[in-house]
């Protein structure tokens, strides 16, 4: 089961390289070169990862990114968070998509400290698994339109739910579980 992040509400959010902010202060590392970000997560907790300058989406639009596992465990996720609001504090809440190097595929969304199951894991054969040295490339897709989410994957559609069922108005960002190394190229947000 993939451990909640606990933050504080008063918690200074850590800066981080490009004006990209971490939902947490101590055990991130977010760095940019070229256009890839490389997000490493410690023992202590995965964490959200966003903009500094990210405006809130609304309506109808896309999230997409590269995804390459460069180190973690098999049954950690990674993946991509939209809907969000007030990131990095106790109230946060949003929707998230994650992935996971045996190729299951997970959606929740986080009201604060309490997070739903919407779509739990699932495998699929569209999901690269990960190699015999921990790694893995995908490409992640979330559509959001006025009346549900499409979720895929490496150009494959993986499911649908009702829009209703997701937080899907804020800031768009990634979602990286804790003892993880990822690279993210070609994030799109709009």
């Amino acid at each position: 089961m993939l451990r909640s992040v606990v933050v504080a509400a008063a918690l200074a959010l850590t800066p981080q390289a490009a004006g990209w902010r971490a939902s947490v202060a101590t055990g991130v590392q977010v760095t940019e070169r070229a256009g890839v970000v490389t997000v490493r997560t410690g023992q202590g907790g995965g964490a959200d990862v966003w903009r500094a300058d990210a405006q809130p989406l609304r309506g109808a639009y896309v999230v997409r990114a590269t995804l390459r596992k460069l180190g973690g465990r098999l049954h950690e996720g990674y993946g991509v968070l939209f809907g969000g609001r007030a990131l990095g504090t106790d109230s946060a809440r949003y929707s998230y998509v994650m992935i996971r190097g045996d190729g299951g595929l997970l959606v929740k969304k986080r009201d604060g400290q309490a997070t739903t199951v919407v779509r739990d894991w699932t495998r699929s054969d569209a999901i690269r698994r990960d190699d015999a040295r921990g790694r893995a490339e995908n490409v992640l897709e979330v559509q959001v339109t006025t009346t549900e989410l499409i979720v895929r994957v490496g150009g494959a559609e993986l499911v649908r739910i009702p829009a209703g069922d997701l937080h899907t108005s804020g800031l768009a960002g990634l979602r990286v579980s804790h003892e993880m190394e990822l690279e993210v190229a070609g994030f799109v947000a709009r």
